[in-house]
């Protein structure tokens, strides 16, 4: 089993995953762009050094070769995304590996096509089948504790919870199941889909999240170079923040000046 965990890594300003090694905390997307100039532009300005796109989209795509050029010389993390089953997605993991001569996936199976949120009975099947070969599993999930929990005892590099449904710039539909997740995931913990803005990012930052994977909305933004600028900005923030260490919270004033003289 890899390991990878967050809680070896507290202090580090890098970010260890199975066996690479990044200095960005942010991971984007190649898909929804405006056009390949502006994906490309938006995905330097992130510092993104870990970019994912869809398996499902470089095989449909007439020019595949194309949706490759904004990525540049950045690790290519290959997604499952947009199949149904377990089946499915081990197959499209192995056409991955024999396409892109590497091992690293994003396991992500869908309920359906209308609903985009984990289908995590077939998750569970997938990873358990795919945690028997060299893979280097990113795995998008609920937030169920028991389902990640299983999802890292089967090895899996990275545990990857929703914030909120793809694409729907909600941000969190349950913050407080995300903090329950830091507080019992030991492994390496990334907030993926739903997030809106830099703050939300930097939020889940400050709770002690390792990551969190942007794509709609940076690629969907009135101005993409601008807001992948700025999240790039949100994540090193709460990353610094979670470092520094906030002070207590509590239910009455505190001075901070001396009060002494007052009395």
């Amino acid at each position: 089993m890899i390991q990878s965990k967050s809680s070896q890594q507290l202090g580090a300003d890098s970010l260890t995953i199975g066996t690479h090694t990044y200095s960005s905390r942010l991971i984007v997307g190649t898909g929804k762009y405006p056009s390949e100039d502006i994906a490309k532009k938006a995905i330097d300005l992130s510092g993104s050094e870990l970019v994912t796109l869809a398996l499902k989209r470089f095989n449909e795509e007439e020019s595949s070769e194309n949706i490759l050029r904004p990525i540049g010389n950045r690790k290519l993390l290959p997604n499952t995304a947009g199949v149904l089953t377990a089946n499915e997605a081990v197959r499209s993991a192995h056409i991955s590996k024999e396409l892109f001569k590497s091992n690293l996936l994003k396991l992500e199976i869908i309920s359906s096509p209308e609903n985009l949120d984990p289908n995590m009975e077939e998750t569970l099947k997938a990873a358990k089948s795919l945690s028997n070969e060299d893979f280097e599993i990113y795995v998008y999930c609920d937030r169920d504790i028991d389902n990640c929990k299983k999802l890292e005892d089967m090895g899996c590099v990275a545990i990857m919870p929703l914030g909120s449904s793809i694409g729907s710039g909600r941000g969190f539909d349950n913050l407080s199941d995300l903090e329950n997740l830091r507080s019992k995931i030991s492994q390496i913990l990334i907030v993926d889909a739903g997030l809106g803005v830099p703050s939300e990012a930097s939020k889940v930052m400050e709770m002690g999240y390792d990551a969190v994977l942007v794509n709609s909305a940076i690629a969907k933004a009135k101005d993409p170079t601008k807001m992948a600028k700025s999240f790039k900005k949100g994540v090193e923030a709460g990353r610094l923040s979670y470092l520094a260490g906030r002070i207590p919270i509590s239910d009455q004033a505190k001075a901070s000046s001396p009060v002494s003289f007052l009395k």
